[in-house]
């Protein structure tokens, strides 16, 4: 019976600790929202509404929140109409993605488009680019670009666990095509394929009449589309002191139904730097009866390359106010030393954009002695290199007083009388 009391009693004592334990530490339980924990992220459309014109291109970015979470990889599938859209081209140049998966792909037939790449380290945004997407206005009515629910978001957290994921849709009104469309034209810079040296471009467009006003760009990229917030009445523009390079000009017009038009892009080719200075060199030929200075020349254009050269060749007795006649020539150019015996040679070199540069040279036939050392170099060169050997032996014996050295063997040799062997060696 003792047995079986010490038993209950170690069971009950046992219970009132575990008790007096979860009393002692229920003011410390911590209540954690579960919630809270889960990676939330969220894909835009943007923008979410606007009007476009049939035929028109336009840039739709698509944008990643992270919700103040690191995200790392993104599976990206959208959906839109491909009875009123088509994408022209998407752009990954500035994107958060480090690496695709796979190629970003696009179907217009189906209206599908799917981009799936990782972020290298992850990123943290409220509004980071994952791509750009160009499309077109294909035919009127309302358009729609949506994120399907098989896109998601992993979280950089090593488990890859999926965010949920919450998104938008764009929704685009396409409006009829303004009658008319827009013609670029310039006085100073006529054909967009051709260079040139004016720096000062002034361009002009014609105006439908239904169309209330433009807006317009210059910049360095070629397919970029003014926004849709300038408003201007004027139909010619003028730049002053461009940098050389290539510059875009874009223009799109807005009808009366408040509907911006297609933007069209006008190229201007601007060099105004000559080509790069360079030294021609000239040779003579005067073997075999021939009498001939031979003027080797080169040089490069960094914009619009070298279009040719002109030679034009002064008789120094002449004097110094005579003028050449320039003729189209190809290097090399050789100049008959029997018609002029001292000239200078002027070398003109235009790159495309018709700028030049001018570089002198002299032609002087060679003295007679100047032209028998060129006619013999071969021997000139035997000889010389003969005179070094001999130098050299030269140096050699004397530096080292090796002729001393016979000297002394020839006295022992000798043996001459009165001389002993250490008055010979002291010599």
């Amino acid at each position: 019976m003792n047995k079986y009391k010490k038993i209950y009693t170690f069971i009950v004592s046992l219970i009132l600790l575990l008790s007096n334990t979860s009393f002692l530490y229920a003011e410390n339980i911590i209540n954690i929202d579960a919630s809270k924990l889960v990676a939330r992220a969220e894909i835009s459309v943007n923008p979410s509404s606007a009007t476009f014109t049939e035929g028109s291109t336009f840039e739709v970015p698509i944008l990643l929140n992270t919700k103040g979470q690191s995200m790392n990889a993104i599976d990206l599938n959208l959906k839109f109409d491909p009875n009123k859209l088509a994408i022209i081209k998407p752009s990954t140049g500035r994107s958060i993605i480090g690496i695709w998966v796979q190629p970003p792909k696009y179907d217009n037939t189906n209206g599908t488009a799917s981009f799936v790449g990782t972020i290298p380290g992850g990123i943290v945004s409220d509004s980071a680019l994952i791509i750009t997407i160009t499309f077109q206005a294909k035919s009127t009515g309302t358009a729609e670009i949506r994120v399907l629910d098989s896109s998601n978001v992993l979280a950089n957290d090593g488990l890859g666990s999926q965010a949920i994921l919450t998104s938008n849709r764009g929704v685009y009104t396409i409006l009829p095509k303004s009658p008319g469309g827009l013609t670029i034209y310039s006085d100073t810079h006529q054909f967009q394929d051709h260079w040139y040296n004016n720096n000062s471009p002034t361009l002009a467009w014609n105006k439908d009449p239904k169309i209330v006003g433009f807006n317009y760009i210059l910049d360095n990229k070629p397919n970029t589309i003014p926004d849709n917030k300038n408003i201007l009445n004027e139909t010619s523009k003028s730049y002053q002191d461009l940098t050389d390079g290539l510059w875009y000009f874009h223009i799109k017009a807005l009808n009366e139904g408040g509907a911006w038009g297609t933007t069209t892009h006008y190229l201007l080719r601007i060099d105004t730097t000559p080509p790069a200075k360079f030294k021609p060199q000239t040779d003579y030929l005067t073997k075999d009866n021939i009498n001939t200075a031979l003027i080797t020349f080169f040089t490069t254009d960094s914009l619009s390359g070298i279009d040719h050269y002109e030679i034009g060749v002064i008789d120094k007795t002449q004097g110094e106010t005579s003028s050449p006649i320039f003729v189209r020539s190809e290097s090399p150019y050789q100049v008959p030393l029997s018609a002029v015996a001292n000239s200078r040679v002027i070398i003109r070199a235009y790159d495309m954009a018709g700028n030049s540069i001018d570089i002198q040279t002299s032609v002087r036939p060679p003295t007679a002695i100047v032209q028998w050392f060129t006619n013999n170099s071969s021997v000139m060169l035997l000889l010389l290199l003969i005179l070094l050997v001999l130098l050299y032996l030269t140096h050699y014996l004397w530096g080292h007083k090796v002729l001393k050295r016979f000297k002394l063997i020839s006295h022992l040799l000798q043996g001459k009388k009165g001389e002993s062997l250490d008055e010979v060696v002291k010599r």
